[in-house]
């Protein structure tokens, strides 16, 4: 069986993804994050006790990252399918101290990390993406905000120690901004000028967060559910499209000379619903198919018309011999 596979082919698992939700303080994060499926709260900030007592999930309250490693290589978290981390900051904080530990050197005599120890930050983050990944599960990390100088603009961005924040964003799916806006909780997944986020999953981009009052699954239904949905309506599209072309590659190589070029162009071509690229492949096969017959398309009358220089039998050139 081959390796190559094409889009229709492939098998969708269970989806899991990465992200992150920040904003300002108070706003809900904590009670969002909690709102994706199954969660499990690496809570390194507290933050659990400030989230409705009915929106409250299972968590562990760490102290060091390497409390979270023994968690995720030796406890048994099975039933879980979302591990949230409160927060981002203190994760990378973590991180860097656990590191410092083995090899002090990485540390400046102000306390702050030097430049490689902020490459072997990244370098264990993204192993801890990792070992989330292959424990099957599904990470969103929480962060407080922090405003940016851009040139003339202030942009709001996740507060994360070092070049650690531009770098994490790369390992993303969907990162949020949340505030609030004619009194209402939103989230922004569009970046723009005055904040940083990312919507590598092509969701709507602008979500209101409603006040709770019954399940917490916002997350679930917004960002888990609608991007499962979303990859269905994909497949059926691509079958849809795979399709589409068949039959337009089809009925035009069966064509056979300038009157069937003429035919197809006045009443089928550009006449089916366009689907992606299907108009511009359309095209590239009408262009192959009529240099293949020896024809051109005729820009004053808009047909096509034969090129080919008439052939002039053997037989004929004989009987003109004769008749002289």
């Amino acid at each position: 069986m081959g390796l190559i596979k094409k889009p229709n082919e492939l098998t969708q698992s269970k989806i899991k993804l990465k992200g992150l939700i920040y904003g300002q303080p108070g706003i809900g994060k904590t009670s969002l994050a909690l709102s994706s499926p199954k969660p499990l709260l690496i809570d390194f900030d507290n933050g659990l006790r400030r989230v409705a007592k009915q929106y409250q999930t299972d968590s562990v309250q760490i102290e060091s990252y390497q409390n979270l490693i023994d968690i995720l290589e030796k406890e048994d978290i099975s039933s879980y399918e979302t591990i949230v981390i409160d927060t981002l900051g203190k994760v990378i904080d973590r991180i860097g101290d656990w590191l410092s530990l083995s090899n002090p050197k990485i540390k400046q005599s102000d306390g702050q990390l030097s430049m490689k120890g902020w490459g072997n930050v990244k370098g264990e983050f993204q192993r801890l993406l990792k070992l989330l990944e292959n424990k099957n599960k599904s990470v969103i990390f929480i962060a407080h905000e922090k405003e940016e100088k851009v040139g003339d603009e202030v942009m709001k961005r996740p507060d994360v120690a070092g070049s650690s924040g531009k770098d994490i964003v790369k390992e993303l799916d969907f990162m949020g901004y949340m505030s609030m806006k004619g009194g209402k909780r939103t989230i922004d997944l569009a970046p723009n000028e005055a904040y940083y986020a990312k919507n590598s999953l092509n969701l709507n981009s602008f979500l209101e967060y409603l006040p709770l009052t019954g399940i917490n699954n916002f997350l679930t239904t917004n960002i888990f559910e609608a991007y499962t949905n979303k990859l269905a309506q994909d497949e059926l599209l691509i079958i849809e499209y795979n399709n589409v072309i068949a039959e337009l590659q089809n009925k035009i190589n069966n064509l056979k000379n300038a009157e069937d070029l003429n035919l197809y162009y006045s009443s089928i071509y550009n006449k089916h619903d366009k689907l992606w690229s299907s108009y511009q492949m359309e095209a590239n096969f009408l262009k192959i198919k009529t240099e293949e017959l020896g024809c051109e398309f005729d820009k004053k009358s808009k047909e096509f018309v034969s090129n080919k220089k008439e052939e002039i039998k053997v037989e004929e050139i004989k009987e003109e011999v004769k008749n002289d």
